[in-house]
């Protein structure tokens, strides 16, 4: 598959994930360990980039259900939800910020994102 496009639709056609969803969970444990002592900022950066990889992946999923939710006319869970998705797209745009605590901050907000978007796409069976 050429892009994260294709490969999100040819999983959809099998009816199927197009990621591993105890690897997005190890990762998302893994930032939240983080919180404990002064993390180190290459471990911050390094969680960022794995946090933001899921995110594109789990973004796109999102935005079907929020079409679909529209399409059912289910209105308020759809804005609250394109609202969330909103904030969590400003958030991983975001580059790190030079200061530990203030990244540290931003991992975390991006970690709670992920842990949402997934817990919320294995429940309601995005597809």
């Amino acid at each position: 598959m050429d892009t994260e496009r294709e490969q999100l639709a040819a999983s959809a056609a099998l009816g199927c994930d197009p990621f591993d969803v105890e690897t997005i969970s190890e990762t998302i444990r893994r930032a939240l360990r983080l919180g404990s002592g002064r993390p180190d900022p290459a471990e911050l950066a390094a969680a960022q980039g794995e946090l933001k990889g899921h995110l594109a992946l789990l973004i796109p999923l999102a935005r079907q259900e929020v079409r679909r939710l529209h399409r059912r006319g289910d209105e308020t869970q759809a804005r609250e939800l394109a609202a969330r998705l909103d904030g969590t797209e400003h958030r991983a745009a975001q580059e790190l910020r030079p200061d530990v605590l203030a990244a540290h901050v931003q991992i975390g907000h991006l970690t709670r994102d992920c842990q949402y978007l997934l817990a919320t796409h294995t429940a309601a069976d995005w597809r």
